[in-house]
């Protein structure tokens, strides 16, 4: 087995090394003196293909020609080579285009997820248990049995969520909290393992001056609506006029049904938000609650109306302090615990552009003059993007 070059020594005589038949001596030359020019590191990644078949062909990238003939600055050829790396890397490495929809993962699925992620899924009832205050009154349950199907109950269940957060204490309004409509807000989109996934939640509960197209970034809590075959058999009696699929089973939902979904959103939402969040999987009668403390998902299954929106509230006046004017929030905020800010932390690197953020942010530092800096954003971006129409320009390297 021939073990992979990790300096640029080895990696030249790795070159040189290679049958005639395979690079010809004028090229071994081109690319023996294209490599002396490159670091250890970057020389690595041209032998970070899993099969050294493959090495060669990853090589003849340097042999290509920079650009159309257009003089070009040494850092933006430098990038350039880092471009076709990523490219390379990215065919290697097999990456799924298709995301996968949250409400198709299995609960198979989400084994894995957490696996890759080294969390650990617990009984948050035993590992962390919440008591509700003595003396409250009940909270009745939301009645989806009203309404044809999730997204027709969904904006009457966010009125709902609004009044009994606001009943059990948190602020609702200007310094305080609302509740949005996000059933048809695409919010997140992540990549774990070598698969993407993207969902959203139904409904949200964020800082009052946000809007649903950056509720992503500011979730405190999230609420994922399923309406159960049993409500759906008695709307379906109730209203024999209205055509409607035949419900084979009529029966409670349960948290098994959505566990995949769930975990997989609750896994997203923390990787795109700087704050910590609930999520709440519920059909009105029962509120399945999942949190992240530390390397532990929390699951705490069955809860009542009572129980969840009573330790909802509690969650969102606890953290009263992560309200922000500026809604801008770059890192998790220092005053959080530790076992909060960890799995901010952990997951950010899920969401799709991280690396590409993290790209840019190193490779300008290095950058002479403003020009050079445009260039070498533009080049980043045309390379990690899909391919776009002919039409569309970027501006002339100089």
């Amino acid at each position: 087995m021939v073990e992979k070059p990790s300096t640029v020594d080895e990696a030249i005589a790795y070159v040189w090394d290679v049958p005639d038949t395979v690079i010809g001596p004028a090229d071994k030359q081109r690319l023996a003196a294209a490599l002396a020019e490159k670091t250890d590191a970057v020389a690595r990644r041209y032998f970070s293909a899993p099969n050294p078949e493959l090495w060669v062909g990853t090589l003849r990238e340097l042999l290509k020609p920079a650009g159309d003939g257009q003089p070009i600055t040494k850092v933006i050829r430098d990038l350039r080579d880092e471009m076709q790396l990523l490219r390379s890397e990215f065919a290697a490495s097999n990456i799924e285009a298709k995301s996968i929809a949250f409400s198709s993962v299995s609960g198979a699925a989400a084994n894995q997820l957490l696996e890759d992620l080294h969390l650990t899924e617990a009984d948050g009832f035993e590992e962390a248990p919440f008591e509700t205050p003595a003396g409250v009154s009940d909270i009745d349950t939301f009645d989806f049995s009203q309404f044809v199907d999730e997204d027709a109950g969904t904006p009457s269940f966010v009125e709902y969520h609004h009044k009994q957060l606001q009943a059990c204490g948190v602020r609702m309004g200007r310094s305080g909290y609302k509740v949005l409509d996000l059933h048809k807000t695409p919010m997140y989109h992540v990549e774990i393992g070598n698969k993407r996934y993207s969902g959203g939640v139904d409904g949200g509960v964020v800082p009052y001056a946000v809007r649903a197209a950056s509720a992503a970034k500011l979730l405190r809590i999230g609420f994922e609506h399923k309406q159960s075959t049993a409500d759906k058999a008695t709307f379906r009696m109730n209203h024999p006029d209205v055509l409607q699929a035949e419900v084979a089973v009529p029966r409670q939902y349960s948290f098994k049904e959505g566990r995949g979904q769930v975990v997989c959103c609750l896994l997203a939402a923390h990787a795109m938000c700087q704050l910590p969040l609930d999520l709440d999987l519920t059909d009105g009668k029962q509120h399945h609650l999942l949190r992240l403390r530390g390397d532990l998902l929390l699951v705490y299954e069955g809860c009542t109306p009572t129980q969840a929106y009573h330790e909802m509230a509690d969650f969102l006046i606890r953290q009263g302090t992560m309200l922000t004017s500026k809604l801008t929030i770059p890192e998790p905020p220092a005053e959080l615990e530790e076992n909060l800010r960890r799995p901010i932390k952990k997951l950010k690197g899920l969401v799709q552009g991280a690396a590409l953020t993290d790209q840019v942010q190193s490779i300008l530092s290095f950058c002479s003059s403003t020009e050079d800096q445009v260039c070498m954003a533009y080049e980043i971006a045309r390379h990690w993007a899909p391919p776009i129409p002919a039409c569309v320009s970027f501006p002339q390297e100089r």
